[in-house]
């Protein structure tokens, strides 16, 4: 099965992600990060973050998890629910032969997903205190997760602020199998 992994900014000390639907810095070193990380593989986002961009992301399935019905085409596939969004993660991945998907927001996406993931790209933006409204209000606890590294970047011309992009990794690597046993074992044929 493939890996769930986040791929998100946030405000630091804030745990900002986003204003009326936009980010509050601009990035240029974390969007390329972004970019060559997630070509070539699916990624899972809500209505919302998909507006945002404006367009899919190319060299991408862009899958859009929302109430709220919108086209499909060679690229975006819309669903209205978690099981069906992981399905289709899967099946997309599993024909791109690619081992992880990502899963790159907003909040309420985030959030649904959580247990789901296994790895995460955080990247922390040393903006001081700043409003949004939107979060990313989670915390890595030692016993369920590690830190596989870390790298600091400085403010520069295509970076508003210094920054932060850690990679963390979920100890418990059948997490997502544990839930597919806990189904079968629930709902018996």
């Amino acid at each position: 099965m493939p890996s769930a992994v986040s791929v998100v900014a946030r405000s630091y000390p804030d745990r900002i992600i986003g204003i009326e639907n936009r980010l509050p810095w601009h990035l240029g070193t974390d969007l390329k990060n972004f970019r060559a990380l997630t070509q070539g593989h699916v990624i899972v986002m809500g209505r919302k973050t998909f507006e945002s961009i404006g367009k899919p992301l190319p060299k991408r399935i862009n899958i859009v998890l929302s109430r709220e019905k919108i086209s499909d085409s060679e690229s975006v596939k819309w669903v209205n629910n978690l099981e069906t969004a992981l399905l289709l993660a899967d099946y997309y991945s599993i024909l791109m032969g690619r081992s992880q998907f990502f899963v790159i927001g907003g909040e309420n996406i985030y959030s649904l997903f959580e247990k789901h993931i296994h790895k995460i790209f955080l990247t922390d933006v040393f903006t001081g205190n700043i409003n949004g409204d939107a979060k990313f209000d989670f915390d890595f606890p030692s016993d369920e997760w590690y830190f596989k590294y870390e790298k600091e970047f400085p403010e520069s011309e295509i970076d508003d602020f210094s920054f932060r992009i850690s990679y963390l990794v979920r100890r418990r690597w059948k997490h997502r199998q544990r839930f597919i046993d806990e189904y079968k074992a629930s709902n018996p044929l």
